[in-house]
């Protein structure tokens, strides 16, 4: 099949939705398909086995200086996207969080849809804003997917429509870790991998480390410096600085890494880890960290938010606390960084939860069956 993948952003842009639409858009180009990516990147990386493109139809930095959306989807963009159409000539279309930022990617796809009769399908990773609360075109085409029961429940209840349930996979070859947890000469390292957003919760990982140096207890944290994030609210910036002061202030400088990591070295740095931390403070769509990290048999602690309780099973892969605690986040951890061998135990039981639920060749064998049939059925 000649497939078209669609979202705003793309590696070297961090994020769930973009490390994914790479990994799925590599996977179903290694089963023989043509796979391009469109996307509003401003540099996006290539890839040898994918074509990418970019337009300023989701240019995110174009569409923020121009708030009035009103006039979508203008007719040089509608143009636009009708020229790249015909240039790849896609069997089947995929967008993502379409539904976001502005109706006029949407509205132009479906709008060239209805006119080339191709069927599209669509992503909610996340539910909410609804920008085509007035439109909502994507009723109309061939599949809509949620990433979790909390993505779908939250759809139906913000805008009474309820997309198939289809949770993300992760690549469980890519993903995986030969050292086994807390085996290490060294001090114990917390890994928190996210963007540097404040509802990401690192603030709360960097006094979780200020409350283990009081109770004696020392361990390493490093934290996933993201300068290239999806940040339509310009939080980063400021955020970033919040949180190098609050570095100095606990005084745990020697204690806490920023460390830049590009996506590609994700793996490697689950393998230096010992224990994940991921406390969400606001709802979690999915959470595609927790999977990598009980990917690589690392036992995580994560916050109760949202999509997360649809993949850790606390006490079992990892202990799932309450948001906004530092004081649950330390107990957990130390109760672990204290028994190695129950540490071990849940990050094989992790491992084994993500290859018998959560496996992307198997998410992949769905898509490419929602494709063909509804190919068969346009």
């Amino acid at each position: 099949m000649q497939i078209l993948q669609i979202h705003w952003a793309f590696p070297p842009t961090t994020g769930g939705v973009e490390s994914h639409v790479a990994d799925l858009s590599i996977g179903l180009a290694r089963r023989g398909h043509d796979v391009t990516v469109l996307t509003g990147e401003h540099a996006p990386r290539a890839h040898p086995e994918l074509t990418v493109l970019r337009s300023d139809l989701l240019s995110l930095e174009r569409i923020r200086s121009s708030p009035d959306t009103s006039f979508w989807p203008r007719p040089d963009l509608l143009s636009e996207l009708g020229s790249i159409l015909r240039r790849v000539g896609p069997d089947v279309v995929h967008g993502h969080n379409l539904h976001h930022f502005s109706a006029g990617p949407a509205l132009a796809l479906d709008r060239l849809r209805a006119q080339h009769r191709f069927p599209v399908h669509h992503t909610f990773h996340e539910t909410w804003p609804d920008v085509l609360h007035d439109e909502p075109v994507y009723r109309a085409w061939e599949g809509n997917y949620a990433v979790s029961r909390h993505v779908r429940d939250e759809c139906a209840r913000r805008i009474g429509f309820a997309p198939e349930l289809r949770p993300l996979g992760i690549d469980t070859a890519r993903f995986q870790a030969n050292r086994p947890v807390l085996s290490g000469a060294g001090l114990p390292t917390i890994l928190h991998p996210a963007r540097l957003l404040p509802w990401k919760g690192v603030h709360l990982s960097v006094r979780m480390i200020g409350v283990l140096a009081e109770r004696g207890i020392r361990a390493r944290l490093i934290i996933t410096d993201t300068a290239r994030i999806a940040d339509w609210d310009d939080e980063l910036t400021a955020y970033r600085a919040e949180i190098v002061g609050m570095i100095e202030r606990l005084g745990v400088g020697d204690l806490v890494e920023l460390r830049a990591v590009d996506y590609s070295a994700m793996p490697a740095l689950y393998e230096e880890a010992d224990v994940v931390v991921y406390p969400t403070v606001a709802e979690e769509p999915y959470g595609l960290v927790p999977l990598e990290g009980m990917s690589c048999r690392r036992p995580v602690v994560a916050s109760r938010s949202g999509g997360i309780p649809e993949t850790i099973v606390d006490g079992v892969t990892g202990w799932i606390v309450p948001r906004d605690d530092v004081d649950a986040m330390a107990t957990r951890v130390t109760q672990m960084l204290a028994d190695p061998d129950a540490a071990r135990r849940m990050g094989d039981a992790g491992r084994e939860r993500v290859v018998e639920h959560f496996e992307l060749e198997r998410f992949i064998d769905a898509m490419e069956d929602s494709y063909r049939e509804s190919l068969i059925a346009t």
